[in-house]
């Protein structure tokens, strides 16, 4: 059966190559038959006499000196005993008819005129016989030369040519072959037979099957009725568990599982299953060491020293290496294929509550990032690769989770959440609790948990630790090896390694090596920093059966009730109970202030985490208390064994523990960092095509390899050298190593990066969206000046403090939530900046249970505060109740913005003047505020404090506005500017005012000083516009857009301006995508309302959001591109974070974006040339002519100039200034093809030009290699031409120069001459291939066998021989030393391939010749490209 299958594989014996279109040798440059040449250089046989005084004069042997005898081999020595006999070709001289002995070597080379190669050995041994006198010179060839040939019976003087030996060939029934088809044999037959035991076991398995869905529902238990604590269990399994279909019978499979759930199997262990799987995994290792056998075997390191010495023969060996090598390629790419699934195929699938092992299968839904950029051709192949995936599950993720046991209760952890097996669902479920959803059913958990309760949570819930697994490095070093770029690779250095190619082998595995060690390094040195942030613990004070105790707070569950402390970090999501804190958020949200967290308050009051209005009262996990309300507690705590209460007082700050482990934000973020999304870029999107196509075009070169090379097992290999060039194994590293340098540029720009794909995406940004407050101006408002109003009458704006009333000076020292800590303010910059502007003080202390803060005048009058709503997004306003200590009066104060306010207020105390007078101070860039009181007179304060909201801030009466000033930082406008300049529209998104921002955007560059800025708002339900200026009405919005477009500069610009209600409303009418490019302003949006502005924008073009990491971070984290200008950890807050608050750091990171995709194109297109010049170039043009070029040229191309150059591209550096336009993001595009063709067909029209060249030549013609005479497996014999010699300086100088045409950095990287790596390596290289092409034979040149010769026939031509030893040459002529005149023309063209392949890349490409080619198909076919206003 082998013994069929491999002479499929390659025939039996050795063909022999020759150029298909030409005979070598056949006519001379002037059309004349070529004379038949000589060949010098060969050595004389061994020539065998009677005796030694028969010997030739020139070999007679020479007197032994005293002490040595002349031994049978011609050589004195002084014992003969152990001296072979080279004339008895290790027979026994009993089998000879007479007795001989060899004369001496001779050491001279012979020429042979008129060299035939038919008849070699013949002519070899009539030379000899001529040089040494044995035949007259006058003799011609085939007349007698009175020397036999080599025979046992033979008496005469005779040649030491032993008779060839039997070739030995391969039975195919060897022991060993018998012993694989046994293996083989056993092997299919247990997998079949396992198979079928499988099957039976799991016929019923389809129904064992269960759906886990991962929203939650929410399910009320009796027991929470009756404990009144409104706790819910949020089952996230969805509704019950259903059974899926039995297959046959429309079984729902994995690839049909609907969004969000996933898909549980139970498996078992099987004795049977266990045998087969280490099997499974030693076959796996078999097959490698299979390969390795044959290979060793090639080199006679396997039985006794000999080549073949187990498969017998050249051609046994390379049909039996062939054959396995394609069994081991298919064999270890099923195992890579279904790696995820094989252990447990060798499993029994079960019920669930049987299972020791749980398989998990979700679909893993890609994202692609700029869809719609791709063109025709990617969306086919798209189609096609999707509908692969679908049919073979190959989106299907699947994990397996060890199921584990607590007591009766059976759970799995997957992705770091646990789910708890339900016997009544019969699935396993992931549980979270909801302990109420108003402030006063939480409140109502104050008392804690019981330690039954407690551990029943803690095993629904599991501990609230969340841990990370980091392997080992070799471990790492494995599952990176383990995939199919390194399986393509380790088959190429397998082939490589087995014909010889041993040395560019090592070269390329030592360079493979290297770069997984750097990646597994840099990958686990990442996720230990992700097992630091993640793996956090401590110890904390709890409430446990009514007393307070010392607990890990990895044993905290839902319901719980932490004491807090200063310092501490809190390890939870919870809300506040008692007691205030100040708490640093930086971590999680950006925000650089700390912020105060209030307790609950003993009301109705709707409680969502998520929501904004709720979030003062909620602690994260991740965070840290800066300062709580009682940080000391005196004695130390009691133990939970003990239970003895504790004798301090109750602690004065206390949490609810709301979620835990992966439910809380914090966990969310390590689940995402651990098990992110899967993003695909336009760029990724078009690989697939590229490798496609980059492997039909091996393909090509492999049938051509074949046919040209002789149709054999031999040119199999040499076929497999080409589909290895052009698809080069470096191929998908040149697509990140861009992103990997512009990542460490950023980085040290202190803009740092955790999402590497997302750069190529800043390279792509066409729209920038910038918060307003803290990002384009500085984050702290400046107190400008009050404004008060009386009787609906605005007075003078005051900057003096004391001046106003005491009415509205205790409103400005009490509405506001800015409180001390170590005598500095913290709190909200407004809140702060208007509290310092007041002179008042916060007294620690509080004069009476009901105050919240005490506040002190200058003067001393006093103040408390009893009551106060935190400010709401949603409300746009704040309020406090404060009491007059000097009169007992009870004033209501709500401050907020002006629009809000005037809304709350009395309509008899709004000025009529009211939106003219907010209107122009928000004109002038003001931070408007309005202020309103309402004075309850003497009350109880205990009533006041149980007041709802509403209730108190119904009444008041406007008394105020407070004016602050937002500052622009002071480089926005140049950040703007050059944003513009660089093709990018500048839009921005606040929470502002619309006038404020439209000032903000004037004075920044956003909008033009001469624009018009017209502002829709709604009135009477619908969207009016209004010129800002003027405040006239514009009643067709579509109309006035279209004026200005067609009259173009003429007229001023018009900006448009929106609310988000008005944006709400456009929405809804479906005007939206309409107007939104045309909208520079969006004013008043909240933070749900800026992601839907994100995204609207984001279907438009790439888009980049800017903010400082506040209310921001959904806006950041949805956008293609979103960075915080936050010294917060850059993983938490968007993909990048800026240490640096400028705005220029977008103008940095675009440019960077820029520059890493242009270089990553750059390094791709090196690549595909590479590939194009390798396999067309000089695979084919070398196969043609049957030749191979040396082999040190080999590995200086593969093992230094290719990787080294590469790295070069890369370290361009990033251009000055953003481009007006962006680098091409397409690797099959018009621009990248132009670039890649036209480099191939001005390299290959050079290439075979120089040919042409040398085949003109009168020195060449006559003197063409013949491989006629050569075995084409032996291709290092290959390369000693003139032929080969041409290929190799041309392809050298095009491979070299290649990497110089892909460093222009055209728009996004600086000029040619600054990457000053590849101008040094660009520079030597040349220069190196410059002296081996044109210099005389020496010792450099010759280890490239390039213009050198054997020593002899080097000292003929008339040069000093080199004293470098190589290995005589495999030609006629002895040496491949090409003229002078010729060396320097043929240097010249070179020269010139450089200078038009740098001026069409330069000129054509990238320069004038491009651009226009570019406008006139935009001209005549349109721009696909969106347009809009800067």
């Amino acid at each position: 059966m082998l013994r069929y299958l491999v002479l499929v594989t390659g025939l039996a014996s050795v063909a022999y190559g020759f150029p298909a279109f030409n005979t070598p040798n056949s006519v001379d440059v002037e059309g004349n038959t070529c004379p038949v040449m000589d060949r010098s250089g060969l050595m004389c046989p061994v020539l065998c006499v009677r005796d030694f005084s028969s010997c030739p004069d020139l070999i007679q042997p020479s007197e032994c000196p005293a002490g040595e005898q002349l031994c049978d081999d011609g050589a004195c020595y002084d014992n003969c005993d152990d001296v072979e006999n080279p004339c008895l070709c290790g027979m026994p001289a009993s089998d000879f008819d007479a007795t001989y002995k060899a004369c001496p070597s001779y050491s001279t080379s012979v020429t042979v005129k008129q060299y035939d190669p038919s008849t070699k050995q013949e002519q070899i041994e009539f030379a000899c016989a001529q040089t040494w006198g044995l035949v007259s010179n006058n003799a011609t060839f085939g007349s007698d030369t009175s020397v036999a040939l080599w025979a046992t019976n033979e008496t005469r003087t005779m040649w030491g040519e032993c008779p060839v030996a039997d070739e030995p060939q391969l039975s195919f029934t060897e022991t060993f072959c018998l012993a694989f088809y046994g293996i083989i044999g056993a092997e299919v037959l247990l997998y079949l037979l396992w198979h079928v035991y499988k099957s039976i076991r799991e016929r019923h398995a389809a129904k064992m099957r269960r759906i886990c869905s991962q929203l939650p529902k929410t399910q009320v238990s009796p027991s929470v009725a009756n404990n009144k604590q409104y706790e819910k269990d949020v089952v996230q399994s969805g509704p019950s568990s259903i059974d899926i279909p039995m297959i046959g019978e429309g079984a729902l499979s994995a690839s049909q599982l609907p969004a969000g759930s996933m898909l549980l199997r139970g498996y078992k262990n099987d004795i049977s299953g266990i045998f087969m799987y280490y099997l499974t995994l030693l076959s796996t290792a078999a097959w490698i060491g299979l390969l390795m056998i044959i290979v060793l075997d090639y080199y006679g390191k396997v039985k006794g020293g000999v080549a073949y010495g187990l498969l017998a023969n050249s051609n046994d060996s390379m049909s039996v290496f062939i054959f396995v090598w394609h069994l081991a390629a298919i064999w270890l790419i099923a195992m890579l294929a279904c790696k995820r699934r094989l252990r447990n195929y060798f499993r029994i699938e079960c019920s669930l509550p049987q299972a020791r092992v749980v398989q998990v299968e979700e679909r893993q839904e890609e994202v692609i990032m700029t869809e719609g950029s791709q063109n025709r051709l990617t969306q086919l192949v798209t189609k096609a690769y999707n509908a692969v995936v679908l049919k073979f599950g190959l989106n299907i993720v699947a994990e397996s989770c060890a199921t584990q046991h607590i007591g009766a209760n059976q759970f799995i952890e997957y992705r770091c959440t646990r789910y708890v097996f339900i016997e009544k669902a019969g699935s396993f479920e992931c549980h979270a609790f909801v302990l109420g959803e108003t402030h006063r059913a939480l409140l109502d958990c104050h008392g804690g948990l019981t330690s039954a309760e407690a551990e029943a949570r803690l095993t629904r819930v599991g501990e609230n630790f969340i841990r990370v697994y980091v392997p080992s490095f070799p471990v790492g070093l494995l599952q990176e090896l383990f995939s199919y770029t390194y399986l393509y690779q380790m088959m190429c250095l397998f082939v490589w390694f087995y014909f010889n190619y041993f040395k560019l082998a090592l070269v390329q595995l030592c360079v493979i090596l290297i770069s997984a060690f750097i990646k597994v390094f840099i990958r686990l040195r990442s996720e230990r920093r992700v097992k630091m942030l993640a793996e956090r613990r401590n110890q904390c004070r709890v409430r446990r059966n009514g007393v307070w105790v010392d607990l890990d707070t990895a044993d905290l569950v839902p319901g719980d009730v932490v004491a807090v402390e200063a310092n501490m970090e809190v390890m939870c999501d919870g809300c506040i109970l008692r007691g205030e804190a100040v708490v640093d958020e930086s971590s999680l949200t950006g925000e650089a202030m700390p912020v105060r967290k209030l307790p609950l308050k003993n009301e109705a009051i709707a409680y969502d985490p998520q929501n904004s209005a709720s979030k003062a009262y909620s602690v994260y996990a991740g965070t840290r208390v800066l300062q709580c309300t009682g940080s000391s507690y005196g004695s130390a705590p009691t133990s939970l064994d003990t239970m003895v209460p504790v004798d301090s007082a109750e602690p004065q700050t206390q949490i609810l523990v709301l979620r835990t482990r992966t439910a809380t934000d914090k966990g969310k973020l390590i689940q995402r960092i651990l098990f992110p999304i899967q993003y695909s870029f336009v760029l990724d999107e078009q690989l697939r095509v590229s490798i496609l196509a980059l492997l039909a075009y091996g393909g090509v070169g492999f049938g051509l390899s074949i046919w040209l090379m002789g149709h054999d097992a031999t040119s199999w290999f040499y076929g497999l050298f080409v589909i290895s060039q052009a698809l080069p194994p470096l191929l998908p590293a040149a697509l990140v190593i861009g992103q990997s340098v512009a990542a460490d540029r950023l980085r040290r720009q202190q803009i740092f990066c955790i999402d590497l794909p997302r750069i190529n995406l800043c390279g792509k940004v066409r729209l920038m969206l910038f918060d307003k407050t803290g990002t384009l101006t500085h984050s702290g408002m400046q107190f400008y000046s009050v404004q008060e109003i009386a009787d609906t009458t605005f007075g003078n704006a005051e900057q003096n403090i004391e001046e106003l009333s005491d009415q509205i000076q205790i409103g400005l020292a009490s509405c506001h939530a800015a409180t001390e800590i170590d005598q500095q303010l913290i709190g909200n910059p407004v809140d702060v900046e208007q509290f310092q502007a007041t002179g008042w003080r916060i007294e620690n202390s509080r004069e009476d249970a009901h105050s919240l803060d005490t506040l002190v005048a200058p003067d001393h009058r006093t103040v408390h505060v009893v009551k106060r709503f935190e400010f709401e997004h949603a409300r746009q306003s704040m309020s406090v109740a404060v009491q007059d200590a000097a009169t007992g009066h009870v004033h209501v104060f709500v401050k907020g913005s002006f629009e809000r306010i005037k809304k709350m207020a009395r309509v008899d105390s709004v000025p009529a003047d009211y939106d003219a007078v907010t209107a122009a101070w928000a004109k002038q860039g003001c931070y408007v505020l309005a202020l309103a009181h309402r004075d309850l007179g003497e009350m109880d304060l205990g009533s006041v404090s149980r007041m709802p909201r509403a209730q108190l801030e119904s009444g008041c009466s406007l008394v105020s506005l407070l004016l602050f000033r937002n500052t622009l930082k002071e480089d926005t406008p140049q950040a703007i500017a050059e944003l513009r300049g660089g093709d990018t529209r500048s839009v921005m998104v606040t929470g502002d005012t619309a006038l404020t921002a439209a000032y903000i955007a004037r004075e920044c560059g956003m909008v033009d000083t001469a624009s018009r800025v017209v502002l829709g708002t709604i009135e009477d339900d619908a969207v009016v516009w209004r010129d800002t200026a003027t405040d006239a009405i514009v009643d067709d919005i579509n109309a006035e857009i279209r004026a200005v477009s067609a009259q173009g500069s003429q007229v001023p610009q018009v900006e448009l301006a929106v609310t988000e209600a008005a944006f709400d409303w456009l929405i809804k009418s479906g005007q939206i995508r309409h107007l939104l490019l045309h909208i520079r302003i969006f004013a008043r949006m909240t933070p749900q309302g800026k992601i839907t502005c994100v995204n609207l924008h984001m279907e438009r073009a790439v888009t980049a959001m800017c903010g400082d990491g506040g209310n921001d971070t959904g806006a950041l984290r949805a956008a293609h591109v979103g960075i915080a200008l936050s010294e917060a950890e850059a993983s938490i807050v968007s993909p990048f974070s800026s240490a640096n608050p400028s705005v220029m750091s977008c103008v940095t990171l675009l440019r960077e974006g820029r520059a890493g995709l242009a270089t990553t194109l750059a390094a791709y297109k090196f690549l595909v040339n590479y590939a194009v010049v390798m396999a067309l170039l000089l695979e084919i043009t070398q196969f043609y002519f049957s030749v191979i070029v040396p082999e040190a040229v080999w590995i200086m191309v593969d093992g230094f100039t290719t990787s080294i150059m590469l790295l070069s591209i890369t370290q361009a550096r990033t251009a000055k200034k953003l481009a007006p336009s962006r680098p091409t993001g397409q690797l099959i595009g018009a621009h990248t093809l132009a670039s890649i063709w036209g480099q191939a067909a001005i390299n290959i029209a050079f290439l075979y030009g120089s040919i042409g060249l040398l085949f003109a030549q009168s020195w060449f013609r006559c003197n063409e290699f013949d491989s006629s005479d050569i075995d084409t497996s032996l291709w290092w014999l290959l390369g000693d031409n003139y032929e080969a010699e041409v290929i190799s300086i041309v392809c050298l100088f095009q491979f070299i120069n290649a990497a110089g045409v892909y460093n222009f950095g055209y728009r996004y990287r600086r000029a040619w001459a600054t990457n000053y790596l590849l101008v040094l390596m660009y520079s030597t290289f040349l220069a190196v291939v410059s002296a081996i092409a044109l210099a005389d034979p020496n010792r450099f040149g010759c280890v490239f066998r390039i213009n050198c010769g054997n020593t002899q026939t080097v000292r003929d031509l008339g040069y000093s021989a080199s004293t470098v030893h190589i290995s005589e040459y495999n030609n006629p002529l002895g040496h491949n030393v090409m003229p002078r005149h010729f060396r320097w023309t043929l240097w010249a063209m070179c020269v010139v391939n450089i200078i038009v392949c740098l001026a069409y890349e330069k000129l054509v490409v990238l320069g004038p010749v491009g651009r226009r080619v570019k406008a006139w198909w935009v001209a005549k076919h349109g721009d696909s490209k969106i347009q809009f206003k800067l």
